[in-house]
This record gives C-alpha cells, structure tokens and sequence, in this order.
C-alpha cells in the first residue's frame, strides 16, 4: 500500500503520513518548487514520490561525457550516493511519526528528513556494515529494481562519494520526541588549509 497504493488509502493506515519536497533556488520566492503526498494531483504513493523527487534533485549535476559500447554513460556515483540518500530516507521512516518525509532542495544543499530515530545508531550509521531498516518490506521492493543495497554500506558510500568530490563531509543528526533523523549534502568544495594556517597550527599545539 505504502509504495503503490494511493494518499486517500495510505493515511487511512498511516493518519501521520506526509510526503513533501520542497525546492527553494531563489530567495524571493517561498518555493520555487513543490511537491505534496496530499496535493490530490498525484498518487501521493512513495515509488511515485521516489521517481518524481529524485528526477528534481540531479536535474542539475554535471554529467561528464562517457561512452560504453558507442552509448552515452548518464550515471555518475553522485547520482548513485543520492539514490541511495533517498532511498534510505523512506525505508527508515516511521510512518506513524509525526511531520512526515521533507526533502529540500537548496541551491547548493540537499536536506533529508524523516521520522524515526537511527536503529543502528548514528554512529554505525556512519561506519556502515549493519542493516535494521524499518520497513524491511520497502527495501526489498527498492532491491527489486536496483536501488539501496542491504549490507548497510549506503550511507558509508556517501560519505565516500563527498570525499571523492571534495564536498564538504555530509552531516548526520538526530533529533527527540518528536524523533527524527536529518541527513545534510552540501555541494560544497572543502576551503583548502593554508600552509601558514597549518603551521600555526603546530605551533598552537606545542
């Protein structure tokens, strides 16, 4: 029901469930995009929530040109990393907690959010290497087409994919009654350290 069914349904099992993207590029205007579970436009479903958000959020990320056997690579591990970001914010939610999945979209930052506190921890989250997915029903219908993996690496290989881009590292909270969990991308180049700053850094230790 959750990933197929439709928004009148769902919230008839889930009163708390909420779907919303939000895309905020210019500081004049509210919302320069917006999509709603409850909108009545759409199915308000996850697989069509999955699809229609994650098209928005790599609309804008450089594709170097590949070939393949005479045909054009379109995929990059920055749009895997997101898949999997994704992915993972609506395989972990509670669906019972309140305030619903938000993503935003900034101009140069992707913000995460759902209800639920990290199973595994925050910081087996981050190391990666355990899987306690909250919907375990979901994940194995992602699994089905490709998407999320079960060895608990996804959020690892994020971090990794930042790292290879020279991102500013992404951030990982964890918020209480209400729980929730928020994962913040930045596109961002980390400032490099000056060697004068580093040397006062030694310097400052001694």
């Amino acid at each position: 029901m959750l990933m197929f069914g439709d928004e009148f349904n769902i919230i008839r099992h889930f009163p708390e469930y909420f779907l919303d993207y939000r895309e905020t590029l210019d500081p004049t205007i509210r919302w320069t995009d917006r999509l709603q579970s409850s909108s009545g436009e759409w199915s308000g479903n996850i697989c069509d929530f999955y699809f229609r958000v994650y098209n928005k959020i790599t609309k804008d990320i450089k594709i170097p040109f590949k070939t393949k056997g005479g045909d054009r690579i379109d995929d990059t591990p920055v749009h895997e990393a997101l898949r999997e970001a994704l992915a993972n914010c609506l395989i972990n939610t509670d669906f019972y907690g309140v305030r619903g999945v938000v993503i935003l979209k900034e101009p140069d930052k992707l913000i995460f959010q759902n209800p639920g506190y990290i199973r595994t921890g925050k910081a087996q989250m981050r190391m990666g290497g355990e899987s306690d997915p909250r919907n375990k029903a979901l994940m194995k219908m992602f699994n089905l087409i490709n998407i999320g993996e079960r060895a608990g690496s996804g959020v690892p290989n994020i971090f990794n994919v930042w790292k290879d881009e020279g991102w500013i590292e992404p951030v990982i909270e964890e918020r209480f009654d209400p729980d929730r969990t928020i994962l913040s991308l930045e596109f961002k180049k980390k400032q490099a350290i000056k060697t004068s700053d580093k040397k006062q850094a030694i310097k400052n230790k001694r």
